[in-house]
């Protein structure tokens, strides 16, 4: 199969033009089971699904667009079949003019089969007014960094999972893990770091974590070190989280998670 690189400056610009004016479509249309995002302040995001799920959930939050006023893209080619783009952009609210970003990109595309894909975004942002995109959900507080903080220098390392993400296996730590979530019969692990999108269903992770992991719903498997309190029909997780919890099994699935709570 062959095939070349499209314009991978043009896409870049395509792409960032799009996001700030509040469409995700372009960089979207471009994801694979290979993609990655690195953003300011959040964790990181490994696979196209996950990608989608979590960034277009954080446009819909945005009230207002942005206008680009200054851009700078800058291609290396690393390969035939990989180019880098290095891009930095000033953008502002026109509405709001003391509302402004300074922003500085990685493009890392990759033809896959035919496709120009994007494999790698990393994402800097500089707001020069206080304003943040929450596009990456909960994040963690001191308080809860310190929780998960003391909860890892507690425990003795563990054998870490062998996670498969497309040509790629993940070793992870499972206490590094807060909760495994099933989306399209693929097992999501949420972890202190990064979301992962693998290549498992959610019985196959199942089957490969520590007895400090409860299932609580068919597609929820939470690290119980990580919950702060369960009530009627779900549980809240140290990251403000809540996963629900069936009402038919509800007491079973509190009894369990008790157990393994105490000790």
């Amino acid at each position: 199969m062959s095939g070349q690189l499209e314009d991978t400056v043009a896409i870049s610009r395509e792409i960032t033009h799009a996001y700030f004016a509040g469409n995700m479509e372009p960089y979207l249309s471009r994801l694979c089971s290979k993609s990655v995002w690195l953003g300011t302040g959040g964790r990181v995001l490994i696979g196209g699904d996950i990608i989608r799920a979590r960034l277009e959930a954080g446009v819909e939050k945005r009230k207002y667009s942005y206008q680009i006023a200054q851009e700078e893209y800058t291609p290396l080619a690393l390969t035939p079949r990989c180019q880098a783009v290095m891009g930095e952009v000033r953008a502002s609210n026109p509405d709001r003019s003391e509302d402004s970003v300074m922003a500085s990109y990685t493009f890392l595309y990759q033809l896959i089969g035919t496709e120009t894909k994007l494999v790698l975004l990393h994402a800097n942002y500089e707001f020069l007014h206080p304003f943040s995109l929450n596009e990456d959900g909960p994040k963690l507080e001191m308080s809860a960094y310190q929780f998960v903080r003391d909860v890892l220098i507690e425990i003795p390392p563990k054998k870490r999972l062998a996670v498969p993400c497309g040509s790629t296996t993940l070793f992870v730590q499972p206490d590094m893990v807060f909760y495994v979530q099933s989306r399209n019969r693929k097992a999501e692990l949420h972890c202190v770091d990064k979301i992962i999108q693998s290549d498992l269903s959610i019985s196959e992770v199942n089957a490969m974590l520590p007895e400090t992991f409860c299932p609580i719903h068919r597609c929820y498997t939470v690290n119980s070190r990580y919950v702060m309190s369960v009530r009627r029909y779900e549980a809240a997780l140290i990251t403000g989280e809540v996963l629900p919890i069936p009402f038919h099994n509800y007491m079973q699935v509190k009894a369990d998670l008790e157990r393994r709570i105490t000790g």
